[in-house]
């Protein structure tokens, strides 16, 4: 019996220790999480000083030796993981992401808001105008007067997408190349649906997950500050005949009217859809309109 209760001890231990066995994508993931921790760490002590000192130059220092160090730690873990990392190619990303955190807590810390998912992002209008034209906007009462909101901050991934470090959204670039990614490309509805699949059947950029946005999603890439297009540079850079999404990112000018994947709750044969060149919101037709998907958000 005793022998009996030993064995089945020992079966139930080394179950547990097959379960709890560490392979290398468990160690890159965690070892990530730590160098991204000491990251995050490093730059608050650096926040930390500058708020006792008021002292720029030896904190831009005090961040670039962060930045050094996080830079030499991170590429060996993913070496070490030979291609196992749950993640990959994601140094600059998080390293940027962190630097945004940081600094939004120091503001914060400083007597400011927190940047968070409570706040919208600014609209990008820093004018201001009456009846006669362009006036100074101080006492206006105008958006271009107070820019309230968050700025934008967006972070290109170096494989064809860009993320938008505000709101989660990892967006497609758009290229001048002639495939699936060419700001030229049309759809008509419900085709425009099968170009995220295209790219998910692709596993483009590493992921299988690409969507159309809905209309929410879609009207945030727009800048009231820009015109024809209205979307940040980050959008719209380097734009020339054969540029691919590795070299250039473009929002078309053959069609500036962009799909959304939400339909009008009372006119179900029409989709909302947002024009680039003044980034009007309209109710679109089933006719032919560009796609620039999405990923992630919550």
């Amino acid at each position: 019996m005793t022998r009996t209760l030993w064995s089945a001890a020992a079966a139930t231990l080394l179950l547990a220790g097959a379960a709890l066995a560490v392979t290398p994508a468990d160690k890159c993931e965690s070892d990530k999480h730590k160098e991204a921790g000491k990251y995050a760490e490093c730059r608050q002590k650096a926040e930390a000083k500058f708020a006792l000192t008021a002292d720029g130059a030896a904190r831009t220092r005090a961040f670039q030796n962060c930045a050094d160090e996080y830079g030499e730690k991170w590429p060996p873990i993913e070496k070490k993981a030979s291609g196992t990392c749950p993640s990959t190619g994601d140094q600059t990303a998080i390293q940027q992401y962190l630097d945004t955190a940081s600094t939004d807590v120091a503001a914060a810390l400083a007597g400011g808001i927190l940047a968070g998912q409570g706040h919208r992002l600014k609209t990008g209008q820093t004018q201001c105008w009456n009846g006669s034209g362009q006036v100074p906007c101080a006492g206006t009462g105008q958006d271009g007067e107070f820019q309230k909101g968050l700025d934008r901050v967006y972070v290109d991934n170096g494989d064809g997408t860009i993320t938008d470090t505000r709101t989660g959204l990892m967006w497609e670039k758009l290229s001048d190349d002639g495939t699936i990614h060419d700001k030229d490309n049309d759809y008509d509805w419900p085709n425009h649906l099968a170009k995220a699949a295209g790219l998910n059947q692709q596993g483009f950029a590493g992921y299988a997950d690409w969507r159309v946005p809905n209309v929410n999603e879609l009207q945030s890439l727009v800048n009231y500050g820009a015109l024809d297009p209205a979307i940040s540079p980050a959008f719209n850079t380097g734009c020339i005949p054969g540029c691919t999404v590795l070299t250039c990112s473009c929002t078309g000018d053959l069609f500036t009217e962009y799909w959304s994947s939400s339909a009008l709750e009372y006119q179900p044969t029409k989709v909302w859809s947002v024009n680039f060149v003044y980034g009007e919101v309209h109710m679109s037709p089933y006719v032919n309109n560009a796609v620039r998907v999405v990923r992630g958000g919550s």
